[in-house]
């Protein structure tokens, strides 16, 4: 029984990331996670041969049951909703909250996807689990499995090098958007968008309620925010899904940010996605 409970303790950080992947906030994702022990205590787990793959199954399939109710609130929330991020210090070591992650735009991508579409995607590309184990988890056909992949990268309409990115060259586009900001330099900032750039903001039904697109309006909409940004005291880089990104702290408060910013780059150093957290309920830096 300790060998057992070794491992369990051990897997907790993965179970923890595949249902944050899989439900976009924390407090839902410890939950299912909590519920998913709970399974396993009150188990007759005489027919386990393989405890990783167990807990994987059992908590994987309580978020499908959980999303598809998350989804009606989400269809009623008043603006863009976003996930609820996950910050930690730039570099931080063995922070388990942060390993595998995704970032807050593909998380918001995975919106499109029915809630299997969602867990083939996240089980296969942010934990390399194969399709011949995926279809165990549902009791599916490794060809459907595979189907359910491609239903899902065609619906998302990317390929496998928007998985990831370089973190260096992506950190450098941010803080060169950020300083473009601060220091109130228009031009710059419109060098760094890509024609088809998109805002997204999530003020928790406040601010900018819907996405806002295409170069022209996003140039627009930053040439007036520009002058606002002196009342924030300064600008942080931190590490938001595991991804560069940066918080906004205003003179009056040092503690607590009131705006997360983070972005989505292309391979020839554009800016395609401009994401704000505005949500003062989101914005919790628990891994700080």
């Amino acid at each position: 029984m300790k060998y057992e409970k070794q491992n369990i303790d051990e897997l907790r950080p993965m179970l923890f990331s595949i249902a944050y992947n899989m439900l976009g906030t924390v407090a839902d994702a410890e939950d299912m996670v909590q519920e998913t022990y709970i399974s396993w205590l009150d188990s007759d787990k005489s027919h386990v041969e393989n405890i990783k793959f167990y807990l994987i199954r059992t908590v994987t399939n309580k978020c499908i049951a959980n999303l598809k109710k998350l989804k009606k609130q989400r269809e009623a929330y008043k603006g863009t909703w976003l996930p609820e991020p996950i910050l930690s210090v730039p570099d931080a070591e063995g922070d388990p909250k942060t390993d595998d992650k995704l970032s807050i735009g593909f998380m918001y991508l995975l919106e499109k996807l029915s809630p299997v579409e969602r867990a083939v995607m996240i089980l296969k590309e942010a934990f390399n689990i194969d399709h011949s184990q995926i279809s165990e988890i549902f009791d599916i056909s490794y060809e459907n499995s595979r189907q359910y992949f491609s239903r899902a990268k065609k619906k998302l309409a990317i390929e496998k090098t928007r998985f990831k990115v370089n973190t260096n060259d992506h950190e450098n586009i941010l803080r060169e958007f950020l300083n473009a900001c601060v220091s109130n330099q228009p031009a710059r900032l419109i060098e760094l968008l890509r024609e088809d750039v998109i805002v997204y903001s999530d003020g928790g039904g406040k601010g900018i309620l819907k996405p806002i697109y295409g170069k022209e309006k996003v140039s627009r909409l930053f040439t007036n925010v520009l002058g606002q940004l002196a009342r924030f005291a300064h600008v942080e880089i931190l590490s938001v899904n595991g991804t560069s990104g940066a918080a906004l702290y205003q003179i009056s408060n040092n503690n607590t940010p009131e705006i997360l910013v983070a972005i989505d780059t292309d391979e020839n150093g554009k800016i395609y996605n401009v994401y704000f957290m505005a949500n003062p309920q989101k914005i919790n830096p628990i891994a700080r």
